[in-house]
């Protein structure tokens, strides 16, 4: 009997892994769209400055994603300061990555920017998946004394 109860947890966290990475796939997927029109409306018709631009957009998506991320795919009822912390800490890298590739190929190498926006995307996601997942909402031990429930 101990075995097979041993196997049902193990099957249940690797489904409840794959659901979260599938549901924080759904959220990157969707949150690319709009930070897409977003960043359209401020370099092509406000007019800012591509580096400008592409800092605005990304920040408001980031707190957006870290809001929808938190309770859509990690279960949480309410956002605590720690992880919104913990997430932009983690989503700094993804925005350097991203903001350096962005504007040094539409910037310095003068491709369309949406081409440097789809590179840059990809960077960051990777950046993003690592972090997220190790860090952000990882699973404390509990025998850690001052870790998130």
């Amino acid at each position: 009997m101990q075995a097979s109860q041993t196997l049902f947890v193990a099957v249940r966290r690797v489904v409840a892994q794959s659901r979260r990475l599938g549901g924080w796939l759904v959220i990157g997927v969707a949150a690319t769209v709009v930070e897409l029109g977003l960043l359209r409306l401020l370099y092509e018709s406000l007019d800012w400055s591509l580096p400008v631009a592409t800092a605005v957009a990304a920040e408001v998506l980031i707190l957006a994603k870290f809001l929808a991320a938190d309770h859509w795919v990690f279960g949480h009822a309410r956002p605590a300061l720690r992880r919104l912390l913990r997430y932009h800490g983690a989503s700094v890298g993804a925005l350097v990555v991203y903001w350096l590739v962005i504007n040094a190929l539409a910037e310095v190498l003068g491709l369309p920017y949406v081409a440097g926006f789809v590179v840059g995307t990809g960077a960051a996601f990777t950046w993003s998946l690592v972090t997220n997942f190790l860090w952000v909402w990882a699973q404390p031990r509990r025998d850690t004394p001052g870790t998130d429930p």
